[in-house]
């Protein structure tokens, strides 16, 4: 019900949030919609983040086991 109220309804939830300047919060951005969601900090500045920080960024999300809020052994058995 609070998804289809949303102005992002028709959006997919995104899977990788970067959040640059070093900063390690999300700062009230998308709070629903990032539930699920992987999130990379870099201390880079915007201006900073070039093709090879989102390349890491990239790298960096394919390393990690995404469980939709479950833990590795619920993924293991659902396989």
């Amino acid at each position: 019900m609070i998804s289809n109220s949303l102005t992002t309804k028709d959006i997919p939830d995104p899977e990788l949030m970067i959040r640059t300047s070093g900063e390690t919060r999300i700062s009230n951005f998308l709070l629903w919609q990032l539930a699920y969601t992987e999130l990379y900090f870099t201390e880079k500045l915007w201006p900073e983040f070039n093709k090879e920080e989102f390349y890491a960024a990239i790298l960096d999300y394919q390393s990690r086991e995404r469980r939709f809020g479950m833990v590795s052994a619920q993924i293991t058995n659902t396989k």
